[in-house]
C-alpha cells in the first residue's frame, strides 16, 4: 500500500507501539518541533480549523496564508502538502471518519495542483500522548492504517505522535507536549502555535462534533475565499440542564477523554456548546433556514470574519 517512509513503501503498520520502534528516527526528527517556542497567531491571514473540520488552500491565496488548529489532547492534527505546488490541507482528527477525512485532504490538494508529477504528497502528523485510556493509541493506529490504505502515494515526513509527544509532571502524570500547530502555506513551515481567534460560530461548530456529528466537514472555499459553516443539524443530549449545572471538575471528568490534560478554557467551551444546544435545538431552522451555509469573508485589515450571508 502507498504509505512511504524515507522513500520505502510500507505495506502495513500493525500498531503505533510497533511503529515507534520500527521508525524510531521520527523521535529524533520530532525534537526540533517539540523544542520550539509556541508562537501566538492572530487572525490576519489565518484559517482556524476545529475538531472534525478540514480545509485547504494554496500559496496563490491572498487571503489565507496560515492553516492552524489546537486543543488537541488525544486528537491528531494532520497537514498534507504537495511539495511542488505548495497546495496544503489541514484536518483535526478525533477518531471519526479518518479514511474519509484523509481522502478529502488529498482531494483539496489535488484540486489546487496543476501538475501532480511536479512533487509528492507529504504528510505531517502531530498529536496524542500516552494517555491511560489509550485513546491516542487508537487514533494513531487508525490514521496510520488509513494512510497505508489510501490509493495515493503519501510520504510521511513528520510523526510527532503519542509516544513522541508525551511529557510527565512531577507526579508522573503524562501530558501532551504539543496542543496546537500551524502551517505557513507559502513556505510549508510547520510550527507550534496558539491562536487568539478561532473564527465565527464556535459554539455552533463545537455543538456539532460534541453531539455526534462524525463527518469531517470542509469549511473553506479557496475559489470564493469564503469560510462556510453548515448547514448541519446536531443530535440532542438528554439532561442538558443537569450537565449545565455540573461544577467544572465534573465537566472535565465526564465530558473529556483526558480530563487532567485539557487546556485552560475547556469547561467554558463545553458550557457554551451545551447552551448552544439548549437555546437552539434545531440549527437547521434557526441558523440554516434557507438550506445554505453561513458564509464569511475575511476583513483584510483586521483578519476578522464578516458574515456575508
Amino acid at each position: 500500500m502507498p504509505l512511504f517512509i524515507k522513500g520505502v513503501k510500507v505495506e502495513k503498520v500493525p500498531t503505533v507501539d510497533a511503529f515507534v520502534v520500527t521508525y524510531s528516527h521520527f523521535k529524533e526528527s520530532s525534537q526540533d518541533l517539540l523544542g520550539q517556542q509556541i508562537r501566538e497567531v492572530g487572525p490576519k491571514g489565518l484559517l482556524y480549523i476545529g475538531q472534525r473540520e478540514v480545509a485547504g488552500t494554496s500559496p496563490a491565496d491572498d487571503v489565507i496564508s496560515v492553516l492552524g488548529s489546537e486543543d488537541a489532547t488525544t486528537c491528531h492534527i494532520a497537514v498534507l502538502r504537495h511539495s511542488g505546488s505548495g497546495a496544503t490541507s489541514l484536518i483535526h482528527f478525533d477518531g471519526s471518519s479518518i479514511p474519509e477525512g484523509l481522502d478529502t485532504m488529498v482531494s483539496l490538494v489535488k484540486k489546487q495542483t496543476a501538475d501532480l508529477s511536479s512533487g509528492r504528497f507529504e504528510v505531517h502528523l502531530v498529536g496524542g500522548f500516552l494517555d491511560p485510556r489509550h485513546n491516542s493509541h487508537e487514533v494513531s493506529d487508525e490514521v496510520l492504517d488509513a494512510m497505508c490504505n489510501n490509493p495515493n502515494d503519501l510520504h510521511l515526513v513528520t510523526a510527532c505522535i503519542t509516544h513522541f509527544n508525551t511529557t510527565y509532571d512531577e507526579k508522573g502524570v503524562p501530558f501532551p507536549v504539543i496542543y496546537g500547530i500551524a502551517c505557513d502555506v507559502k513556505t510549508g513551515e510547520i510550527f507550534r502555535a496558539k491562536f487568539t481567534d478561532k473564527g465565527p460560530d464556535q459554539s455552533l461548530r463545537s455543538a456539532r462534533h460534541f453531539t455526534g456529528g462524525r463527518e469531517n466537514i470542509v469549511i473553506y472555499d479557496s475559489e470564493s475565499k469564503q469560510l462556510a459553516i453548515g448547514p448541519f443539524g446536531y443530535d440532542q443530549l438528554s439532561n442538558l440542564d443537569v450537565f449545565l449545572s455540573m461544577p467544572n471538575k465534573a465537566i472535565r471528568q465526564y465530558l473529556s477523554t483526558s480530563p487532567a490534560q485539557e487546556p485552560e478554557g475547556f469547561e467554558e467551551n463545553v458550557r457554551a456548546s451545551l447552551l448552544q444546544m439548549k437555546n437552539f435545538p434545531n440549527p437547521l431552522s434557526s441558523f440554516f433556514s434557507n438550506g445554505k451555509p453561513r458564509t464569511y469573508k475575511k476583513d483584510p485589515e483586521t483578519g476578522a470574519w464578516i458574515l456575508v450571508q
